[in-house]
């Protein structure tokens, strides 16, 4: 099946606010919410989730899945195909008829230290702290996760897994304690050996030594800093972010890789109005500091931070630029625009 997206069949999707979906790129407005309070069960056996597995077989592509449609056509890999190269063993083995979630994402809540130019307060504490002195409203910090009952139902639901992904908020916050228990949990069961984790994180914090012995018990540790751009455009992106405390965390974590089995380091670099025509500059710079390739995602919210928001004169000029680059990976970005 050409079209196919695992994800659909096995994949389990936790926001920031404990929304269920099958994966962080479906668009929420086709589809009901799903609370994690709820339960799993009454997502993993709605009538909804039934018809989105149902379009999949028949080869069809769910609207709800449009972000992965148009980042293909554009020539960049989405997170359907990305996903299928990471686990392509396991995912072909998949019974479609079985709904057994083995690829996980959980967001811990919305805690965050950065309010990043791209991102909100739904998806950070301190957007939401800046907002509120801004306007005196409240905005929810999102902590469905300290709910044990909630917490035991993921676990049960989640032990089986292939990939764990943990985002964010900040992942790498030790406020957040739930996180490592249930990691230790995994550890202690004996599931971890087969699971590999995979971290966003903004690479403000390099982690604790108790949670590197926990992560030894994994079969891998992804840690993908995400990180757009660098020095002073860093910091515009990234506020209240400093480059040098960062940079600083970017040589630990490349010596962490050296000095470990299962650890590996990989990039994200958001592709926004701010950073589309410096997307080049990026890539040279990972080559230079001896840094693997980076992943470019293009930005789709906010609408009006996407690189394709400039006026055609803009578009044609920032085209033009990265037409001239060795990498087919940015000169595909062009598409995009």
């Amino acid at each position: 099946m050409k079209n196919l997206c695992h994800n659909a069949f096995i994949g389990l999707h936790i926001d920031v606010a404990g929304r269920i979906r099958p994966c962080c790129k479906y668009l929420g407005s086709h589809g009901p919410y799903f609370d994690i309070k709820d339960g799993i069960e009454k997502y993993q056996k709605s009538e909804w989730l039934l018809d989105l597995q149902k379009q999949f077989i028949d080869g069809k592509k769910p609207a709800g899945c449009m972000r992965c449609w148009k980042e293909e056509d554009a020539g960049i890999k989405s997170k359907r195909q990305l996903d299928y190269e990471r686990f392509q063993d396991d995912f072909d083995k998949v019974d479609l008829k079985r709904t057994e979630f083995k690829n996980i994402e959980l967001n811990f809540g919305n805690l965050c230290n950065l309010a990043c130019r791209i991102c909100s307060p739904k998806y950070s504490s301190k957007w939401a702290s800046e907002m509120s002195n801004l306007d005196g409203k409240k905005y929810v910090i999102y902590d469905w996760y300290k709910d044990k009952k909630i917490m035991e139902e993921i676990y049960q639901n989640t032990k089986n897994a292939i990939g764990i992904d943990i985002i964010g908020g900040e992942p790498m916050l030790v406020e957040i304690k739930e996180h490592f228990d249930y990691l230790n949990r995994l550890k202690e069961s004996n599931y971890a050996e087969d699971i590999s984790l995979h971290y966003t994180t903004n690479g403000t914090i390099f982690p604790k030594e108790e949670y590197l012995n926990t992560w030894s018990s994994f079969k891998e540790i992804d840690i993908q800093l995400s990180i757009d751009g660098i020095e002073e455009q860093f910091e515009f992106n990234r506020w209240p972010a400093k480059w040098s405390q960062v940079y600083s965390n970017i040589k630990r974590y490349q010596k962490l890789v050296k000095e470990s089995e299962n650890i590996k380091l990989s990039l994200s670099h958001t592709i926004s109005a701010f950073t589309i025509y410096y997307a080049d500059d990026f890539v040279k710079w990972c080559l230079h500091e001896g840094l693997p390739m980076p992943w470019m995602g293009p930005l789709n919210f906010p609408t009006y931070y996407r690189p394709s928001v400039f006026k055609k004169s803009v578009r044609d000029k920032i085209k033009e630029h990265l037409l001239q680059s060795k990498s087919s990976q940015v000169r595909n970005l062009t598409n995009y625009l």
